[in-house]
């Protein structure tokens, strides 16, 4: 037999009882000019074979790597940390590595790049749906790997996207959204409870439920967006926190038991930000109720800032913005979000309400201007939301509209149609049975001498 030509690979052999390799081509070093060749293994010379021509046919398609690839955890770390880090926001890097700590000490984490397949990926993904991980979260799950994926495709570590074959998580969008069971009613109780609260706490949770700002807006708003003369609001920051992480070489030195506790810990703290969609940076209109509220609070830090002088400060984030905080600490610093919440546990528990989220507050604000017959467009845009998806969870609301629209159409439609007056009624036909409030019962005598009259 001749010699194999290039590309073809070894004819397999025999290395050890039972088992077979076979040698590839699958690329050139790029420095010293030599072959790089890829084995292959079987527990038959046909086994072996077949292997071999699957590698050929992977080479030929541009999908093999070459030189060892890197485990599916480290490629993350490098991709999140090294190429993504600086496009991310905060908030999103933090988001992404919540989502890829579930990777973490699994088996699928440890697999290199090379050896992923689809079957991988979709076990996992079943896996965390068995655990009771909603489809939104998975799908959040399924993007950053094909984000980190195209990137290892593109850098020659991984020769095709395994998420190509693998169907995106789906199902019911709003099956991890429950419609709130804070009522119309506790919002009332609420609202009256408020009332006989200090400014500052008046106008906190009653801003709660008008137009449901998130948390965040709230906080972060300073009274360079408020104009008190027109009662308008603009929503175009907000303030979010963001963790603090380990500034010591060695973590496993570092005597504190978390990075927020770390001598050297850095990056964290409270920052002032953007709303992530253009439909997020929003004005809106206060009621009156509210102004009256936050004129209140207005006038009270104009007192306060001349009777504590320089121990009350317009607060700075670490990125050196200043805002002047509407809802702040006595010092001027900004309330943290958890002492937000904690706030929020002591009225409702204070109102005789039972445990609801705060942000079922912005899911009650949405669902009231619905059920008022509030244009959904406006309601998008009060709720500063940028796709209709958002406004689909509230479907159960739209669907009750829908039905009071087909009634209200229905009773039009088919009202019995009232008969043109007649210039010459014949005698009798004004003539009522029985009495009306808004008619007056006349007999015939009555109604000849009227016309003859």
């Amino acid at each position: 037999m001749g010699r194999r030509a290039n590309g073809e690979g070894s004819k397999p052999y025999q290395v050890s009882k039972g088992r077979w390799r076979a040698d590839v081509t699958v690329g050139t070093d790029p420095i010293t000019g030599k072959r790089i060749r890829k084995p292959v293994y079987g527990r038959s010379q046909a086994l072996c074979a077949a292997a071999r021509r699957d590698l050929i046919r992977q080479v030929e398609d541009g999908a093999v790597t070459i030189g060892s690839a890197p485990t599916l955890q480290e490629w993350l770390d490098h991709w999140l940390y090294v190429i993504k880090k600086e496009t991310l926001r905060d908030s999103t890097l933090e988001g992404y590595e919540a989502k890829i700590a579930w990777l973490k000490n699994t088996k699928l984490a440890r697999t290199k790049l090379d050896k992923l397949n689809p079957e991988h990926i979709e076990t996992f993904y079943a896996r965390k749906r068995a655990e009771g991980r909603a489809v939104a979260s998975v799908l959040q799950l399924h993007r950053i790997l094909n984000g980190a994926f195209k990137a290892a495709v593109k850098r020659g570590r991984l020769g095709s996207n395994p998420l190509l074959k693998v169907d995106a998580p789906s199902g019911r969008s709003d099956e991890a959204f429950v419609p709130p069971t804070f009522t119309p009613e506790d919002a009332r109780k609420i609202i009256a409870h408020a009332e006989t609260l200090p400014p500052s706490e008046a106008a906190r949770w009653m801003m709660a439920l008008t137009y449901g700002p998130r948390q965040g807006e709230i906080l972060g708003l300073g009274w360079d967006a408020v104009d008190l003369d027109s009662g308008q609001i603009d929503l175009r920051r907000t303030l979010y926190p963001k963790k603090w992480r380990h500034g010591c070489d060695d973590r496993s030195r570092c005597p504190a038991k978390g990075p927020h506790l770390c001598p050297s810990r850095h990056g964290g703290g409270l920052f002032f930000g953007t709303p992530k969609s253009q439909a997020g940076r929003r004005s809106v209109p206060v009621p009156k109720q509210v102004l009256k509220h936050l004129k209140k609070l207005h006038a009270e830090h104009l007192a306060l800032n001349a009777a504590e002088g320089e121990r009350r400060q317009q607060y700075t984030d670490p990125n050196g913005v200043t805002v002047d905080l509407v809802f702040c600490q006595l010092n001027g610093r900004p309330h943290r979000p958890e002492s937000d919440w904690r706030r929020w546990e002591a009225l409702l528990e204070e109102c005789g309400v039972g445990h609801r989220r705060l942000h079922d507050a912005r899911h009650v604000s949405a669902t009231m201007m619905l059920t008022l017959g509030i244009d959904a467009r406006v309601v998008m845009d009060l709720m500063g939301w940028s796709q209709r998806a958002m406004l689909d969870r509230y479907q159960h609301v739209l669907d009750d509209m829908k039905r009071d629209v087909a009634a209200q159409v229905g009773n039009a439609l088919w009202a019995h149609p009232k008969s043109p007056e007649d210039p010459n009624p014949e005698p009798g036909d004004d003539i009522k049975e029985g009495p009306s409030s808004d008619t007056t019962v006349i007999n015939f005598d009555e109604w000849k001498q009227r016309r003859t009259g």
